[in-house]
């Protein structure tokens, strides 16, 4: 491959990217300002080029492929590197000090862990760290936060707002060993013989909508037993017995392990979440808030990196 391939290589990884990153071709298109043609022709080629099926489009929505997935990780890494470099530079030129208002969801913090956040403070002693965990929305402008946790099935930010994603969030079907002890579900069909627990407050009937490792897609309609907007509440529900969820993997990863928790039709899961780091923007960024960016960004390629070798 000649120097000038490599290079239009390069570019057409960044388009991707960027498709994946916003969700779809159209929100792309808006954040970069190049031509939603000229994005989807970039990623049509890039397929060709590898040979391989990147993003199933559809005429509302795309849904990356496994290998897609995994090269776009690569594309993420490519970027941390670009920005690392940087940070070096911001960061021998000025102190790293100051305050840093962060706001996390319960379930991202817990997966995350406390010494993510006690090795940053640990890592720049100049710095105060203000975390608040909340399930709610932040207004990053209106509260005066430095960085939020999102965590969205699809993106809808503020395009006054940069959005880093960290990773794609698999929602699985979860339960307690005792809820399943006559016997666990052998198809969606069977859910309905089974308490259910939901995200969210649905009037009276919620619908997770399901996809099998095989691409078929089925939507199960419910009336939770219990609902709500607190994702650990609802795992604690789950755990205690009182029905079926369908929650983030991380938000249960602890629970899974021990056995509290068991994967129920692990051949179907929910739609993927988005889990991203949104900033209001990434020039002029304070050295702390830089480096508490880098430093997040980090950790999750480290429990990236963990999770495929277990």
């Amino acid at each position: 491959m000649t120097s000038s391939g490599s290079v239009q290589d390069l570019n057409d990884l960044q388009c991707f990217a960027q498709v994946v990153r916003h969700g779809g071709f159209t929100a792309a298109a808006k954040a970069t300002g190049e031509a939603k043609g000229s994005l989807s022709k970039r990623v049509a080629r890039l397929e060709r080029q590898l040979g391989v099926r990147l993003i199933e489009r559809s005429t509302r929505s795309i849904r990356v492929t496994d290998v897609g997935r995994e090269i776009y990780r690569q594309c993420e890494i490519i970027a941390d590197g670009i920005e690392a470099t940087e940070a070096i530079v911001a960061r021998s030129q000025n102190e790293v000090s100051g305050s840093v208002r962060v706001a996390c969801l319960p379930g991202l913090a817990q997966y995350l862990g406390s010494r993510v956040f006690v090795d940053f403070l640990a890592r720049y002693p100049l710095v105060h760290l203000q975390l608040q965990i909340s399930d709610r929305r932040i207004s990053l402008i209106a509260e005066e936060f430095d960085v939020a946790f999102r965590a969205l099935a699809q993106m809808d930010f503020d395009q006054s707002l940069t959005v880093r994603s960290l990773e794609l969030s698999r929602r699985i079907l979860l339960a307690a060993p005792a809820l399943l002890e006559d016997g666990a579900p052998d198809n969606v069909d069977d859910l309905s013989r089974y308490p259910t627990l939901s995200i969210g407050v649905p009037q009276n009937e919620d619908v997770w909508e399901l996809t099998s490792a095989a691409g078929e897609s089925r939507s199960f309609s419910h009336r939770p037993r219990f609902a709500g907007s607190d994702l650990l509440t609802l795992r604690d529900a789950a755990v205690a017995g009182l029905g079926i969820c369908c929650l983030p993997e991380e938000t249960c990863a602890t629970e899974l392990d021990s056995g509290a928790l068991v994967q129920v039709l692990p051949d179907w899961r929910g739609p993927d979440t988005n889990i991203h780091l949104v900033f209001t923007t990434p020039r002029g960024l304070r050295p702390a808030v830089r480096a508490f960016i880098d430093h997040i960004v980090s950790a999750f390629s480290e429990l990236h990196r963990r999770r495929m070798r277990a």
